[in-house]
């Protein structure tokens, strides 16, 4: 008898729990189809009210006033517009912000970006550009076989100016275009770390060939006379120092010399001669 009892106690504790199962089980669905129902419903309204449409560029004669972009200066303020061109006529809602960060990132000038939705219908883009540290003289293209300039910065990244730009910057040669920006980084930074060792002296370079990052060769002018002198990959500072100290005495020597080779501490030897310059 105490068995039975037992046995009908626990068959309706057995059915409630199943009831109060089912009873979550569709209070969860209906909450959820009701939130889904509520949030389509504000998504229609996000995309298709006019109060949140950001103005065509073609009504503001090819710029939306709702697109505002700071921290332009030498990149084209047109290229970064056109990013957004899809964009101008929809919702803000529907502006891709991941996407067109990307797409920024992809311009040369453009070392950072941020976009942000500004609500109800504005875009709002902020560029942190690349700062150039030197002109890069690339090699003669193969159509007219004319070299080129343009701007590098410490990253290896090759610049062009979109628009009028003034820059007073060392002139790096050995650069190309089609090498690795790994490689130009480290050619880049090999010259940045020379320039800042060999402090005002720089102001007397006028050139620096990079070809091999481990043989730097400087332009410099003496008496009206350019010099390439070849530094290594160390001691640029005391090197120069030498050659300045000794220039008369190889002017007297060797005036006719035109390449000196500093690459051996306290020795300057005039490039194709055997006798050293001091």
């Amino acid at each position: 008898m105490p068995r039975r009892e037992a046995a009908v106690i626990e068959e309706p504790v057995e059915r409630v729990r199943w009831v109060r199962f089912t009873f979550w089980l569709i209070t969860g669905i209906v909450a959820m189809v009701s939130a889904l129902v509520v949030w389509h419903f504000i998504e229609e309204f996000l995309i298709k009210d006019d109060r949140f449409r950001i103005p065509e560029a073609d009504d503001f004669a090819g710029q939306s006033p709702n697109l505002v972009v700071e921290g332009i200066h030498y990149a084209s303020t047109s290229q970064i517009r056109h990013i957004f061109s899809e964009d101008f006529g929809r919702s803000l809602y529907l502006v891709p912000i991941q996407k067109r960060r990307a797409q920024l990132l992809a311009i040369d000038w453009v070392e950072n970006a941020t976009v942000a939705k500004i609500w109800p219908n504005t875009v709002k883009v902020v560029i942190h550009e690349r700062v150039p540290v030197a002109f890069v003289v690339l090699p003669a293209n193969r159509k007219d076989g004319s070299s080129s300039f343009a701007l590098v910065d410490r990253d290896g990244y090759i610049l062009r100016p979109r628009v009028m730009a003034r820059f007073t910057l060392p002139v790096i040669t050995g650069v190309r275009e089609n090498e690795s920006l790994e490689d130009r980084r480290v050619r880049v930074r090999r010259v940045l770390a020379m320039l800042k060792e060999i402090g005002p002296m720089a102001a007397q370079i006028s050139e620096i060939n990079v070809a091999d990052p481990n043989d730097l060769i400087v332009e410099e002018k003496m008496d009206n006379v350019v010099l390439s002198l070849m530094l290594g990959d160390e001691n640029y500072s005391d090197r120069l120092q030498n050659f300045s100290a000794n220039y008369a005495e190889i002017r007297e020597k060797r005036p006719d010399a035109r390449t000196l080779d500093l690459r051996v501490d306290g020795v300057i030897t005039a490039v194709g001669d055997d006798q050293s310059g001091k």
